[in-house]
């Protein structure tokens, strides 16, 4: 609903053109489609109606006749922005009721939300100066915005729009006039399209309208059906087809992507008469029996019980009887509290921008960014919101050929409170009254940057202190039974010799360790590939032999198995902590393999059980590998708060040496220095060469090195595209039959709670019998997800059935894919199921097909697949990172994109330690690749926030109340010489 494009020096006169061509639109004749906006423009004294003529002077920089703007060199005149075009776009239902129908209450209602945008892009207005070197963001709260509201797509689809023309220039508080830093608004263009469709909703719902809203964060008029949307969208389907060529679609292009394809996809606009288009828009809404003048919900759930949408099914709702209606700050709090659960399910430590986007999202329809903000501070301030202290950087000049550059900063060096910026600068013989009026003077000026808000929450935090206080008070509880002599005897059998293999000497103290321990809780971190597994063996071994029972937990299923294979009885994590018989006592020792994945919430349930029960924990695992998905990383915080731990840091899986210098680099956090020793890296920018080399390489291979050969990818698209690029070079595609197969969708628990974060097509498993009709393990197709927080849904029987998911909390959601599967091949599962005894991951060949059934074989079993539903399987050639963690082969192929989100530290060591001899790695970008695979995970923990704050507390106690030690860290530091006052 909202795009940018830089407007760059060229012909005026066509500039001025293109944006009041909307002079004749239908909706123009009154004068208000061209329109004058912000403070910048009052400052002019422009006003009301946009004139050509003063438009035109304004793009050429004439502020009057006396002051002429220059924003560049004429050496770089070319190059000189004239402004940024804020595109703001209403969904098409909105614009067929506007345009078509010809409720001007609605176009009203897209003219407030986009004059509610540029108020908000308003606050992010700041001008740059720079004085003898030093460089200062001023934020000047002035910008001079045109707006041309247009009504029809160059497909001559109804297409109301209005291009928000944001003039290059805004107004210092001296009064002088310069080019505008963009910086803020470019990057804010997420929250700018928030901030327009959650006014426009807002207006639309005080209307009478029924919105229907999607899990991706957009809505449309209700009573409009899809069909009748679709053929009103040309312009869309054009792009969409173009995505469709290159295997994308909207959800899994890039925003550049999307750009290229509108853009190759551009006719010229043409004359055209407004009223014959009218009448022709008219004319087929009526075949298409759009009925503009229903406020119903177009669906299989327009009929039965109703709510109001925030997850309040009552008892006067399903008996027809409105509810009373709440004040709208409850709504607000309530959204708010919304959007912290959804996010802290995720990380331990949200940011500012992050609360208010999905809050705002939430809202839509009731809620504008001032009640969210205001909502904010209430939750700040009852308590439900811990907002860490607000830090800056310094903005120093860029350097360029050894000197500074005057016009281009960036910041740079730690980020730091106000307090400690003063004690940084309090220096030599610099007081702490200079040291602050630096300090205030570089905030004010804009050389200190505010790095933005981050919270935490009070049950965050408490969650990670009982974990830490569980650990610690239990230290040394523990009587071993196991002498040093008994000990030193099993090892002198198990140890390796020139004349046996056996536990290196890394492994061994690992073992004596676990033996003679004085506590319940203890570790053994230790690298991919360094042989834990045989460590943990013969750990087994010697504490069986003194009276032990010995069992083993796990996040995943196949984690699960991999402990069954070495000999130890083994659970996962889930099954565990749900089962009523833990099977734990004082004669127990518990491996808990994988601990780095596990999230602080599950943790402190484990380890809660294992305290009570008198049973011991051995954690193994690796903190440098990816973390849970869910919040927290407790396992370091552990480490880091001193339990008791021996590590193994001697790499075995790795048998070429460049590969195993490779993954010690990785494994010690210097991921740019790893990729020096990775012989096979091969540069193809083109996403879908880069993955049909892959494709390629892989299928090139004999099927024995195939059955050795691991194929690694960030993102989900991409392993479908290598998948299916697999399946046909191999030559299976054409020789099998298409069958249903089933895909988890990525939800929080937070977000099941509500329908309108389902999709139609979707399927939910619920996990437990409800009283609604849902039954544990079923197969439930969603068919509408509305009005209200109602979800219809089609069960295995063919009956229909309508519920409010904000009652049933435990509910899967997987969505459908028809994929051929043929004989030979790859295959995964992609859920447990304890009745065939499968687990999430396992891997088997496809040996037979059938219509109703499929037979696939691995690891020495033979199973059959009941393809009469759809079934929780997937191609198996190529996998993410999080399932191949804990998988190791011969070779690995790797699929590294520098500009995703999912190429980083943790997912390239990860990737590259997979592979016994050989790892190759295909990127966008060979240059580029260092920097990503440098770039930090990020996964937080809550008590960052008052680990910094106590910090600062204790250097207030030892120098007085006026002081702050300033957070520094080995990789960033900054001295006490940053201009950032003056």
């Amino acid at each position: 609903m909202l795009n940018i494009t830089t407007i760059k020096r060229q012909n005026v006169g066509k500039v001025v053109n293109y944006y009041t061509d909307s002079a004749d639109d239908y909706y123009a004749k009154d004068g208000s489609a061209m329109q004058w906006h912000g403070q910048g423009a009052q400052a002019l004294g422009l006003s009301g109606t946009v004139e050509q003529r003063r438009f035109a002077e304004l793009l050429d920089g004439r502020i009057d006749e006396h002051t002429q703007l220059r924003r560049t060199t004429p050496s770089e005149a070319r190059k000189e922005r004239l402004g940024y075009d804020l595109t703001f776009s209403a969904p098409k239902g909105v614009s067929l009721q506007a345009l078509v129908h010809g409720d001007e209450k609605i176009i009203a209602a897209h003219d407030k939300a986009v004059a509610a945008a540029i108020r908000e892009a308003e606050m992010l207005a700041a001008a740059r100066s720079t004085v003898n070197g030093k460089t200062s963001i001023e934020r000047t709260g002035k910008l001079v915005v045109a707006t041309f509201r247009h009504e029809t797509s160059r497909e001559v689809d109804p297409d109301l729009h209005t291009h928000a023309f944001v003039l290059n220039m805004t107004q210092r508080q001296n009064g002088e006039w310069r080019a505008l830093v963009n910086d803020g608004i470019v990057h804010s263009l997420s929250h700018l399209g928030n901030v327009y469709k959650a006014e426009l909703a807002k207006e639309l719902e005080r209307e009478g309208f029924t919105l229907r809203y999607n899990r991706h964060g957009t809505f449309d008029l209700a009573h409009f059906t899809e069909h009748q949307i679709h053929e009103f969208s040309g312009r869309r389907n054009q792009i969409d087809a173009k995505l469709a060529e290159w295997g994308l679609d909207r959800q899994t292009a890039t925003a550049e992507q999307r750009d290229r394809a509108a853009m190759q996809t551009r006719e010229r606009k043409s004359e055209i008469d407004r009223d014959e288009v009218r009448a022709a828009w008219q004319a087929r809404a009526k075949e298409l029996g759009v009925d503009f003048h229903s406020r119903e919900w177009a669906g299989v759930g327009n009929d039965g019980p109703r709510n109001d949408g925030f997850g309040n099914d009552s008892k006067e709702a399903r008996n027809r009887v409105p509810p009373i209606e709440k004040p709208l700050q409850y709504h607000a709090d309530q959204t708010v509290r919304f959007a912290i659960k959804r996010l802290t399910e995720r990380q331990a430590i949200v940011t500012g921008e992050e609360l208010l986007a999905v809050a705002l999202k939430h809202g839509y329809g009731r809620l504008s960014v001032t009640d969210i903000r205001a909502a904010i501070g209430r939750a700040k301030d009852g308590g439900h919101l811990i907002k860490e202290d607000t830090l800056y950087r310094s903005l120093n000049p860029a350097r360029k050929n050894g000197k500074r550059a005057k016009a281009e900063a960036a910041p740079e060096g730690p980020a730091l409170t106000r307090e400690q910026w003063i004690a940084e600068l309090m220096t030599g013989n610099r007081t702490r009254e200079q040291a602050k009026a630096i300090v205030d003077s570089g905030i004010t000026k804009g050389r200190l940057q505010d790095t933005g808000s981050r919270y935490t929450t009070h049950i965050a935090q408490r969650r990670e202190r009982d974990i830490l206080a569980l650990e610690r008070s239990r230290r040394g509880k523990v009587e071993p039974r196991i002498t040093a002599q008994q000990i030193d005897a099993y090892l002198a059998t198990r140890t390796r010799t020139a004349e046996r293999e056996g536990l290196n000497v890394e492994q061994a103290r690992a073992v004596a360790r676990i033996a003679d321990t004085t506590s319940p809780f203890m570790a053994v971190p230790g690298f991919a590939g360094v042989g834990k597994s045989y460590m943990v063996k013969s750990a087994k071994q010697l504490l069986e032999d003194y009276g032990y029972r010995v069992s083993a937990l796990a996040p995943y299923g196949s984690q699960k198995k991999a402990l069954e294979d070495v000999g130890i009885e083994a659970r996962t994590l889930q099954s565990f902590l749900k089962a009523k018989n833990k099977k734990l006592d004082d004669n127990t020792v518990v491996f808990i393999d994988e601990a780095g994945v596990i999230p602080a919430r599950q943790m402190l349930e484990t380890m809660k059980v294992i305290e009570a029960t008198g049973a011991r924990a051995v954690f193994l695992g690796d903190t440098a590998q990816t973390k849970a998905i869910e919040a927290g990383k407790p396992f370091e915080q552990l480490l880091d708060a001193g339990m008791q731990s021996t590590e193994i840091r001697i790499i075995q899986r790795q048998k070429d040496p460049a590969l195993l210098k490779a993954v010690e680099l990785a494994a010690a956090g210097k991921a740019a220095d790893s990729l020096a020793h990775v012989t096979h890296v091969r540069e193809l920018k083109d996403s879908s060469e880069r993955y049909s080399a892959i494709v390629q390489a892989y299928a090139a291979l004999t099927p024995a090195q195939r059955a050795e050969t691991l194929v690694i990818t960030g993102t989900n698209h991409s392993r479908k595209e290598i998948n299916d690029g697999i399946q046909q070079a191999l030559g299976f595609r054409g020789t099998g039959m298409e069958y249903t197969l089933l895909d988890r969708l990525d939800t929080t628990q937070a977000e099941r709670r509500h329908s309108k974060y389902y999709e139609k097509g979707a399927i939910i498993i619920p996990e437990r019998d409800y009283r609604s009709g849902l039954r544990r393990g079923e197969q439930y197709t969603v068919l509408d997800t509305g009005p209200g927080n109602r979800l219809s849904v089609r069960g295995p029987d063919g009956a229909v059935l309508k519920f409010s998911p904000a009652q049933i909390t435990q509910l899967s959601v997987y969505k459908p894919e028809r994929t051929e599967l043929a004989v030979g091949d790859q295959i995964k599962m992609t859920r447990n199921d304890k009745d065939l005894d499968l687990a999430n991951g396992d891997r088997f060949t496809v040996k037979e097909i059938r219509e109703k059934a499929i037979i696939a074989e691995g690891n020495g079993r033979r199973i059959t697949l009941d393809a009469e539903h759809a079934m929780y399987a997937a191609l198996a050639y190529a996998s993410t990172v999080h399932s191949a963690q804990g998988l190791t082969s011969d070779k690995v192929l790797i699929n590294l994109e520098t500009r995703s989100l999912t190429t980083a530290k943790d997912v390239y060591y990860v990737a590259v330690s997979r592979a016994r001899y050989v790892a190759e790695i295909f990127t966008d970008d060979a240059k580029r690749l260092p920097a990503a695979v440098s770039r930090e995970a990020d996964k937080t923990a809550a008590l960052e926030i008052s680990q910094l704050q106590r910090h600062a507390e204790k250097a207030h106690a030892h120098h007085g109340p006026d002081y702050t030690a300033p957070r520094t860290t080995g990789k960033e530091r900054s001295g006490p010489d940053i201009a950032i006052g003056g």
